[in-house]
């Protein structure tokens, strides 16, 4: 064999997987739009419009989860661990909302590392419902999304493995312990907002007695 027929086949190989590539990245986007919509029809209430958004982001995954296995050589299995975080987070998230068992990566449909990856980003939803159900005087909510943050970090301290092996999960797991600090420290303030509140309310009644 001639060496330009070894570099054609080469470069035929090359063709098709920078093609996957393309085609990959194209999925990867729309992958991350609908997610995004998803999580922001959640925090509206909007259910079902997030369920079906969930659902056309895992056909989508589905389809980028093919065109990868063409691509052998590329550097591009962090594109489609970054749109499994995305669609673990949504999907994640609206169990919680929904009051749901927290599903498995299987039923999501995606990896053990992009669910992993995506449990971090949940912890910021959580943070982000519980002080808008703080705004909205539901201190109960609150308290459910911090109690799920708790547990999520908890879950997450424990993967302690090289980053090579579970890479992003340290970092997030960071943020995520940074999160719960500044939630706790809201609800405490809440708490504490919502006895003094409580207590003048009760000394006015007495005094009006």
């Amino acid at each position: 064999m001639s060496l330009k027929e070894i570099t054609d086949a080469i470069y035929a190989n090359l063709a098709t997987q920078n093609e996957s590539r393309d085609l990959l990245i194209n999925e990867m986007h729309k992958v991350l739009k609908v997610t995004r919509e998803a999580i922001s029809a959640i925090h509206q209430g909007d259910m079902s419009k997030a369920g079906e958004s969930i659902k056309t982001a895992k056909s989508l995954l589905r389809s980028a989860q093919t065109h990868l296995k063409k691509l052998s050589q590329l550097p591009v299995v962090g594109l489609v661990q970054d749109a499994e975080a995305e669609v673990a987070e949504a999907a994640l998230f609206l169990a919680f909302r929904l009051k749901e068992r927290i599903p498995s990566p299987e039923k999501i449909g995606v990896t053990d590392i992009g669910y992993l990856q995506g449990l971090g980003d949940y912890v910021g939803e959580l943070r982000r419902y519980s002080i808008d159900s703080l705004t909205n005087d539901n201190l109960d909510e609150a308290k459910r999304a911090f109690a799920q943050m708790e547990e999520v970090y908890a879950t997450l301290i424990t993967f302690d493995f090289p980053r090579g092996l579970t890479p992003g999960i340290r970092r997030k797991t960071d943020v995520a312990r940074g999160l719960i600090e500044r939630t706790r420290a809201d609800l405490s303030t809440a708490i504490e907002n919502r006895r003094l509140l409580e207590g003048i309310t009760t000394l006015q009644n007495s005094l009006e007695k």
